[in-house]
């Protein structure tokens, strides 16, 4: 693999990626630590809201908020509030997209690879961007 150099996305430092991550290996290190406490004050506290974990950890909710985003962690609530589909502003449990958003995206992906002929059967994306890692759900507000 060929090492490239890039700047972190969470603390700003060059670092050498021989992967796509974009993120430096101290922060990788603390986003797991970070993701480990979440999970287990979860088990202990089942449907906790966001900014209680966040106030109970020391965790900033943005973090947290990018926990979801990258697909660590999903909100159990039908309707809430805190992160939505960034095309159509849908509300969503996890990821970016609403799975209409995602949907349309598949089919102009496969479209614009196929020539114009998308084939009917789409795969559903997988927004997770650690799929070892255990979905936790928690509550919104």
């Amino acid at each position: 693999m060929v090492e490239e150099l890039r700047n972190c996305k969470i603390c700003g430092r060059l670092f050498r990626s021989i992967s796509d991550s974009s993120v430096c290996v101290p922060c990788m290190e603390q986003d797991e630590k970070n993701y480990h406490r979440i999970r287990e004050y979860l088990i202990e506290h089942p449907l906790s809201k966001i900014f209680e974990v966040s106030n109970e950890l020391s965790i900033p909710v943005s973090r947290i908020k990018r926990y979801l985003r990258e697909g660590w962690l999903e909100i159990v609530e039908k309707d809430n509030r805190f992160l939505d589909c960034e095309i159509c502003g849908t509300p969503i449990h996890s990821g970016k997209y609403c799975e209409q958003c995602a949907e349309k995206a598949r089919h102009e992906y496969k479209s614009s690879y196929s020539g114009g002929y998308g084939t009917k059967t789409a795969q559903k994306l997988n927004f997770h961007s650690r799929p070892e890692k255990a979905v936790k759900k928690v509550a919104s507000r």
